[in-house]
């Protein structure tokens, strides 16, 4: 571009014009109006920041929401597992012709000690398995949750 045309002032319509020609009070208007379009510009993008900001700070509170209901929906899944195998085991032994007594199958005895009834060792195994599946460390800790 030629020295002298190296801008077009915005109220020229777009019109290529010497800066030499034009009056300084057009210049300082020129001016004046670039400085205010900057300053709303400069208005827009902080608002943009608070705005972007305001959105990151949701995104991290729901990716938090997002990792609690995560972690207890592995639990519920392996709760969820534990009784499934529960029933299965109950199915099978009712079929069967000698069905062992209920107290052996759900524990306890009568000294008052509970140890653990054959219904809890298969919880518990089924849990800890679903655990394992859903790559969950010591799924046991949860088990009492």
């Amino acid at each position: 571009m030629p020295e002298h045309q190296a801008a077009v002032p915005p109220s020229t319509g777009g019109v290529q014009v010497s800066l030499d020609a034009l009056p300084v009070s057009r210049l300082e208007e020129a001016v004046l109006a670039i400085t205010a379009r900057m300053d709303e510009l400069r208005a827009a993008a902080a608002e943009q920041r608070l705005r972007a900001d305001g959105l990151e700070r949701q995104v991290a509170a729901f990716e938090q929401q997002l990792a609690i209901a995560e972690a207890k929906l592995a639990v519920e899944t392996m709760h969820s597992a534990g009784l499934a195998a529960q029933a299965s085991h109950l199915l099978a032994v009712a079929v069967e012709a000698g069905v062992p007594a209920l107290q052996k199958l759900i524990g306890g005895d009568e000294a008052g000690e509970v140890p653990k009834g054959r219904l809890a060792q298969i919880y518990d195994e089924a849990f800890d398995a679903k655990g394992a599946d859903l790559g969950i460390e010591e799924p046991g800790r949860f088990r009492e949750a």
